[in-house]
Order: C-alpha cells, then sequence, then structure tokens
C-alpha cells in the first residue's frame, strides 16, 4: 500500500507533519533527488529527462530481480540507481574535482 498525504482543510496553512519546520521555510531549492529531478523536467531538461528513464528502469529491474530472488541482479541494479541518482545529485562531479 502506497500512502500519499493529502492537503489539509481549504483556508488552513501548510502542516508541519514532523516538526521540522520545512513546510514554513522559504523555497532554498530543490532539496532531494525526486524535487531536483522534477525541476529540471518542468524546465524541458533533456539530461534529466535521461536520468529519470533510467532511474525508473533501475526501479523496475530491481523488483524485477528481487521477485525472482536473484539478490546478485538486485545488488548490480541498486548500484546502477545509486550511480544515476548521485549523477543527478551532482555528486559524482564532486569525486571527479576531489579524486
Amino acid at each position: 500500500m502506497i500512502a500519499v498525504g493529502l492537503p489539509g482543510h481549504p483556508g488552513e496553512g501548510p502542516q508541519d507533519e514532523d516538526n521540522l519546520g520545512r513546510e514554513h521555510d522559504g523555497d532554498d531549492g530543490p532539496a532531494d533527488t525526486l524535487e531536483l529531478l522534477y525541476t529540471r523536467l518542468k524546465h524541458g531538461d533533456e539530461v534529466a529527462a535521461h536520468a529519470a528513464m533510467g532511474i525508473a528502469r533501475c526501479i523496475q529491474e530491481m523488483a524485477h530481480q528481487a521477485a525472482r530472488g536473484n539478490q546478485a541482479g538486485l545488488r548490480h541494479w541498486y548500484e546502477k540507481c545509486c550511480e544515476l541518482i548521485a549523477h543527478v545529485d551532482g555528486d559524482d562531479e564532486e569525486e571527479n574535482d576531489n579524486g
């Protein structure tokens, strides 16, 4: 089952469900990979589109491998997905600059 957060009642402000204050902060830019992809896709970023498709493929393959009980295959696709996510987040560029 997938849980989806629903907005509060009309006229209510943003809900701070986990008391971290994120809902009330200003827009500091994307906070996570999914939001970053979304923002880039909204602006027509073709590299982001390819990354999103690659991540989707990895997750699909992970599900198939898990269903088959193939731990090595699951691990392979997990690592590929991590690489793609690092690329989207820019983490791989930081490693290349430092290494």
